[in-house]
C-alpha cells in the first residue's frame, strides 16, 4: 500500500516533500480512487510495482494541482489549459482516463498485460 512515508521517499516533487500528512492521506486516496475508476478489474492487493508507480505518479499530478489557479479553472468548467509548451487535459472520465497521460498509459498496459494469456482471445486452429 502506498502511504505518506513511502510517498515522500518515492517522490522528488517539491510540493510532495513540503505537504502535511493529511495532504499526502487525501492526494493518495484521491490517486486511489482515479486509479480504481480507470481500472476494469478490482482495485490489487498486494499492489505490484507497476501499480505503485502509477499511483505514485498520480498523486503527485493532483498535488502539482492542488492550487488556487486549478480550482479556479476547474470553477470555470475549463477542460484543458496550456503552459505554453505543453497542453494537458486534467479532467477525469471513467473507465478512459485518469487525467494524467503517463499513469493512463502505464495502467493500460498493466491491464493489457494481466488479460494475456493462453485464453487471450486469439483462436488458434490447427490443420492435420
Amino acid at each position: 500500500m502506498l502511504t505518506a512515508a513511502v510517498l515522500k521517499q518515492r517522490s522528488r516533487v517539491s510540493v510532495i516533500q513540503e505537504a502535511t500528512a493529511e495532504q499526502l492521506d487525501q492526494y493518495i486516496d484521491d490517486a486511489q480512487v482515479r486509479i480504481e475508476l480507470y481500472l476494469p478489474i478490482p482495485f490489487p492487493d498486494p499492489v505490484d510495482k507497476k501499480i505503485m508507480l502509477a499511483w505514485v505518479k498520480l498523486a503527485e499530478g493532483l498535488a502539482l494541482q492542488d492550487s488556487e489557479e486549478y480550482l479556479a479553472a476547474v470553477a470555470r468548467n475549463y477542460a484543458s489549459e496550456s503552459d505554453g509548451a505543453w497542453t494537458y487535459t486534467r479532467q477525469a472520465v471513467e473507465g478512459k482516463t485518469t487525467g494524467n497521460p503517463d499513469v493512463d498509459a502505464i495502467l493500460f498496459l498493466w491491464v493489457k498485460k494481466q488479460q494475456t494469456g493462453p485464453d487471450d482471445g486469439n483462436i488458434t486452429v490447427y490443420v492435420l
